[in-house]
């Protein structure tokens, strides 16, 4: 059964969209044919149900403890944004968006499991490229030419084999022999990658089709840099659509990291990166009052859940980084997910949960979009004065941009 032939039900209560999340009969699988015959994700973590899925997010959480966490916030990226922020922002304007992608792809690839030159731009323009294929696939079903998409997938998975992941590959393997072996001259990564070939052998993670392992690395490259990209790219673009308020919440985030984290969920909130998640019934199923037929698409309108007045406010619909609520009540409401599916990288991004005070302590983690958005503000970023911002056009998402150009009051600004 096609997509197009599916009966559809569309789920927008908060409550209900967070109930289906958790049910089992719904799944993120949708094209059951073979990969060769269309499914350019077949076997990826975030398509994937069940034990499958189970058994993959168990070794694969293993890179987004704590510990991990902190390093990336507070070492590996505060270096990466010192290194390229300077090198990609020459003058008094630029384009924020492929800003953003390059600073996020440096760390995305690093915890894939690609050994790359952090500051190689010509490498990090590649692999940005690729992350956008790969972007196109994960939303083929908002693609207007699913077709090209699909072929377009195909051929880029080949290149980032070929190129990126191979070596990484080989290297890694050899390591694990000579540690078999009674040792190695070699520290062994800590990265997607890695546990994957380390734990290659359990037939619970299906990973014995060298493409799995392939999509799967490709996957995590392309989670971990699009959508921050697009996040800090709507977090500027909400804020100047509010002239005074948004100038002045720019410039408080420029030494308030904590404010900055707000704006990213508050972003996030009004503008998931994925406005309406998409599900297939396995099973005939009830979500709160609503009967949901065997092989229905369901669509969960997170963006219209995410405005919900009695979690958000009688202002829900407003832009307002410092609004109270609840205590329980996610800042980011459900751009995250929940659930089986909740994306893993949600501490690498957005950081810890903030408390309904507001307040945080020595422990917090505030997310690298928050520490993007705000190494971006202290430049002063203001609209351009000539040339307009541009959606991208290849999906039906609303919340894409190809290109965001803006004017900086201080180009050469630094880190405090």
């Amino acid at each position: 059964m096609t997509i197009a032939d599916r009966p559809t039900v569309v789920l927008r209560g908060y409550d209900a969209i967070r109930q289906a999340l958790f049910d089992p009969n719904l799944s993120r699988t949708f094209d059951t044919r073979s990969y060769e015959e269309g499914n350019i994700r077949d076997g990826v973590v975030s398509v994937s149900h069940g034990a499958l899925h189970r058994a993959r997010r168990r070794v694969e959480n293993s890179q987004f403890r704590p510990d991990r966490l902190r390093l990336y916030e507070r070492d590996l990226f505060p270096a990466v944004l010192d290194d390229l922020l300077g090198v990609l922002i020459e003058g008094d304007t630029a384009d924020v968006f492929p800003i953003g992608e390059i600073l996020s792809v440096v760390l995305a690839a690093r915890r894939a499991g690609l050994d790359i030159d952090d500051r190689d731009l010509d490498t990090l323009r590649d692999l940005v490229h690729m992350v956008d294929v790969f972007s196109q696939g994960s939303a083929i079903l908002d693609a207007r030419d699913p077709d090209s998409v699909r072929a377009l997938v195909r051929a880029t998975y080949d290149d980032i084999e070929t190129r990126y992941i191979r070596p990484a590959w080989d290297r890694r393997a050899r390591i694990l022999h000579e540690l078999a072996a009674g040792g190695s001259d070699e520290e062994l990564p800590h990265d997607i990658l890695t546990v994957l070939l380390e734990h290659r052998s359990d037939p619970t993670l299906e990973l014995d089709d060298d493409g799995r392992i392939v999509r799967e690395v490709a996957t995590y490259l392309q989670g971990g840099t699009h959508t921050s990209a697009q996040t800090v790219t709507n977090a500027i673009d909400l804020l100047f659509g509010l002239p005074d308020r948004g100038r002045a919440l720019i410039d408080r985030a420029t030494t308030d990291l904590a404010l900055a984290q707000r704006v990213i969920h508050e972003t996030l909130r009004l503008r998931p990166t994925t406005p309406k998640m998409k599900r297939r019934a396995l099973a005939a199923t009830t979500v709160g009052d609503v009967a949901i037929p065997a092989e229905a698409l369901v669509v969960l309108d997170a963006a219209t859940a995410n405005r919900d007045p009695a979690l958000f406010g009688p202002d829900a619909d407003a832009f307002d980084p410092d609004r109270q609520l609840a205590d329980g009540v996610a800042r980011w409401g459900l751009a995250f997910g929940a659930g089986p599916h909740q994306c893993p990288g949600r501490s690498v991004a957005g950081g810890f949960p903030v408390s309904a005070d507001l307040s945080t302590d020595g422990d917090h983690l505030f997310g690298l979009v928050a520490l993007m958005f705000q190494a971006i503000a202290r430049r002063g970023p203001r609209p351009h004065p000539t040339r307009s911002p541009e959606r991208d056009t290849r999906t039906e998402r609303e919340t894409r941009w190809a290109h965001y150009p803006v004017y900086f009051e201080r180009p050469a600004a630094t880190r405090s």
